[in-house]
């Protein structure tokens, strides 16, 4: 193989695991665009090798493997909290994207471009189907804020604290600011979150956590206008 039809193979996986990953970034997932990315490059190299190596191979013999081999990726991804389940989304989208490199690795980059077409086409059109047919609205992100009102000295402190554990319960932090508190020794930490209606009770949990350090004073959070 030509090492310039390699290199145009790899550009070509790389530019549709960014696209795919981009739709799942912006919508604040676990795996964005790096993650979809690495996986259809490396697909893709997988494939480029066993279209390389002469003698008596099978080409389709390790997109066999990349197929199970993705699962440990995908199980990754996947979380459960009581009788909810999120993530499903997303390791569908990293098994997807794994097959589009597959295919761009054979050089299908037309059928590729295709696989990417109908990959973002069944995360953002078909995000409406689950509206339509269900009346919970458990899966809609809403926008939150939450106020921290803590001794002014103290405040990278809580700050650090707090990104601590939005990351551990998987809260998107949007954007964190400070504001005067009545008292001059005080401040006001506010920080905007996105996250599912339904999993509102991750707030409580690190309003009950973070309400415990001793240098915040009161805590609460609210739905953002």
């Amino acid at each position: 193989m030509m090492l310039h039809i390699f290199a145009l193979r790899l550009a070509a996986a790389l530019a549709f695991g960014m696209f795919i990953g981009a739709e799942r970034q912006w919508r604040q997932r676990t795996a964005g665009i790096r993650t979809n990315a690495l996986v259809a490059v490396g697909a893709t190299l997988f494939v480029l090798l066993s279209v390389m190596v002469e003698g008596d191979t099978s080409p389709t013999r390790i997109p066999a493997q990349i197929v199970s081999g993705i699962g440990f990726i995908g199980a990754g991804v996947i979380f459960k909290e009581g009788f909810s389940v999120s993530g499903l989304n997303t390791a569908a989208t990293i098994w997807a994207t794994a097959a589009v490199g597959a295919l761009t690795g054979f050089g299908f980059i037309p059928e590729a471009g295709i696989g990417v077409a109908m990959i973002l086409i069944a995360n953002t059109a078909l995000r409406f189907s689950y509206r339509i047919t269900h009346s919970t609205t458990e899966e809609l992100d809403l926008d939150y804020r939450m106020v921290i009102i803590c001794e002014l000295h103290d405040e990278h402190h809580i700050r650090s604290v707090l990104h601590s554990m939005l990351t551990a319960d998987a809260i998107a932090l949007v954007g964190l600011s400070r504001e005067e508190a009545d008292k001059p020794d005080q401040v006001a930490v506010i920080a905007r979150l996105r996250m599912q209606q339904g999993h509102a009770v991750k707030l409580e949990n690190t309003i009950a956590r973070i309400g415990v350090e001793q240098s915040v004073h009161a805590v609460h959070w609210e739905i953002a206008a």
